[in-house]
């Protein structure tokens, strides 16, 4: 917002480069001598800013990885973990997620790849990849690195994203405070949908009886389990009604 703002004041002056060293020296700053625009690091405040996200996501997909229960199914599925543990840190804590959530009969590489990449082309994970591969730019050559987020943007499924967000992202080359919003929300959904999945239906289920099974009745329990499911283990209205249904509540 402040760069923001800052940006329309400059827009108003004679010489950008003249009132940003006049700035400067009120500040006790006097060697300062611009000679790029603001907007060069406004645009480097906004990498940094989607950056940050990214180590937040990171550092909660690495707390989800080192849950007692991840950890469990790692060592459950050592005869293939390494084919499901490829990619960057959110495929690899997806592909930890949806291990969990399958029937043991049903675990097996294949299967699992196969959820993940369908998850992934889900509107949220679709942006975080993109935004990925946009912060990653400057570890690659122009060209390809060029190449690599053009394509990354043209396969977003840009209907659903705009029903979802409202908006689609920017190209590399035009990122606004917009799109580091949208790769914040994005994130947000991603992480939202890690922690729902990391105790499946009928682990969930074996928790909500042992919580609310022996000391409430009818709705009163139906109601509490409900607000249960839908405040601490992040349930959708579906998935309440479903779950609620399932349990005969």
């Amino acid at each position: 917002m402040a760069a923001h703002d800052f940006a329309d004041i400059l827009g108003k002056q004679s010489s950008e480069a003249a009132y940003i060293r006049t700035r400067a020296i009120k500040m006790g700053q006097h060697s300062v001598y611009p000679h790029a625009t603001f907007a060069s690091a406004r645009n480097y405040l906004i990498y940094s800013h989607i950056s940050y996200v990214f180590s937040a996501g990171d550092v909660i997909c690495k707390r989800i990885r080192a849950t007692a229960r991840m950890k469990a199914l790692k060592t459950e599925s050592k005869s293939f973990f390494d084919e499901i543990n490829t990619g960057d840190f959110v495929r690899k804590t997806l592909a930890l997620a949806v291990l969990g959530t399958l029937p043991p009969e049903q675990r097996d590489a294949e299967t699992v790849n196969a959820k993940v990449e369908q998850i992934r082309s889900l509107e949220p994970f679709a942006l975080v990849d993109y935004f990925r591969i946009v912060r990653n730019e400057e570890l690659h050559s122009k060209g390809e690195a060029e190449q690599r987020v053009s394509e990354a943007r043209d396969a977003l499924p840009e209907a659903k994203i705009r029903v979802l967000y409202g908006e689609m992202p920017s190209s590399a080359d035009q990122l606004s405070a917009q799109d580091a919003l949208l790769c914040s929300k994005a994130w947000q959904d991603v992480v939202r949908w890690l922690c729902r999945h990391m105790l499946n239906d009928a682990e969930a289920h074996a928790l909500l009886k042992s919580t609310f099974g022996g000391r409430l009745h009818g709705e009163r329990r139906a109601t509490a389990a409900g607000k249960f499911m839908q405040f601490e283990l992040l349930y959708s209205k579906e998935d309440i009604a479903n779950g609620l249904s399932a349990m005969g509540w």
